[in-house]
């Protein structure tokens, strides 16, 4: 695994960053209803052999400056104003992946569950309505892949102290595990909300938990790869079946236009900007090189598309799938 360990003020240095841009991630007080919210949308497509379908959990805003935090203040509001974007917030997607191969079911992350950003509406947890929608009962994943121990990434693995999937094998990279289920300090801070989540979340898998690293085969045709800076340990993912592959960016890059076009541009909840920014680089050029199809987490739905390489950074080339 790439070597890195953030110090301490490194870490509270991002999350106290975040903090300052008001949004603090808090459970959402309803729930119940949050976790079953109705089907928006799913895009259903095979890789070879497997079978991967993309379903819309939820949309959010957030502060652009957010998305710039080691540039000059108008930087983000002069980048977004070329695409005829918003300037002063930024609008993400959020999508979850699931993965048929031989005989697994796995999911890429979990969404949100009954987490909501503070100042937006509730528009998030519709994981169960999209399984539904083919059939997949939460009893029949196999395996629930976690990138990062993030809220809006573990938000949907248990819900009222109870694992959503209780069949599944939950695959956690070790430092996130560490990390996230640390007992929080008792003054109020972004940090210690992040963990006080990533208890909750994660304390009712106890059992489940398979921990994992750099290189690991976690399914037949999905091989996780270590991917850090934004958080200690965070994990892409690539899946190749036959001569067709697909790499999971994650949260490599947040935004489809900032992260490829500005990779050392810092964002505001990266433990490590300048590793986070190395990754990109490095990730960018291999699926530039290679061809690849890529997926980016929070991209415009369902996500997927080419990187290609324009002078000195890249672009992303959304996929055609009408």
């Amino acid at each position: 695994m790439s070597d890195f360990t953030p110090t301490r003020r490194q870490i509270l240095g991002g999350a106290l960053a975040l903090g300052a841009a008001a949004t603090v991630l808090t459970p959402d007080q309803g729930s119940a209803s949050t976790a079953l919210m109705p089907l928006r949308a799913v895009h259903r497509f095979t890789l070879g052999s497997m079978t991967v379908t993309v379903i819309d959990d939820a949309r959010f805003t957030f502060p652009a400056a957010m998305f710039a935090t080691n540039q000059p203040p108008d930087s983000i509001a002069t980048f977004l104003a070329r695409y005829h974007l918003p300037t002063e917030t930024v609008s993400a997607n959020m999508q979850i992946t699931l993965v048929e191969t031989a005989d697994r079911k796995v999911l890429l992350d979990t969404g949100m569950g009954d987490v909501t950003f503070p100042g937006n509406t509730p528009d998030n947890g519709r994981l169960t309505a999209g399984l539904a929608a083919f059939g997949v009962s939460p009893d029949e994943i196999t395996d629930v892949v976690i990138s990062h121990g993030h809220p809006d990434h573990i938000g949907g693995c248990s819900l009222d102290g109870r694992p959503c999937f209780p069949n599944a094998t939950y695959h956690v990279p070790a430092e996130e595990l560490e990390f996230w289920t640390q007992t929080p300090g008792s003054e109020e801070s972004f940090l210690n909300t992040m963990i006080a989540i990533g208890r909750a979340k994660l304390g009712p898998l106890q059992g489940l938990i398979r921990t994992y690293g750099d290189g690991e085969i976690l399914a037949p045709g999905i091989t996780a790869l270590a991917a850090p800076g934004h958080t200690i340990g965070h994990h892409v993912f690539h899946l190749k079946s036959g001569d067709a592959s697909l790499l999971h960016l994650m949260d490599a890059a947040l935004h489809h236009l900032v992260g490829p076009e500005e990779p050392d541009w810092a964002l505001a909840v990266e433990m490590h900007p300048d590793t986070a920014a190395a990754t990109r680089r490095r990730l960018f050029q291999q699926a530039a090189d290679a061809g690849t199809l890529v997926a980016g987490y929070h991209f415009p739905f369902p996500g997927l598309g080419r990187i290609v390489e324009m002078g000195k950074a890249w672009r992303f080339v959304p996929l055609q799938t009408a």
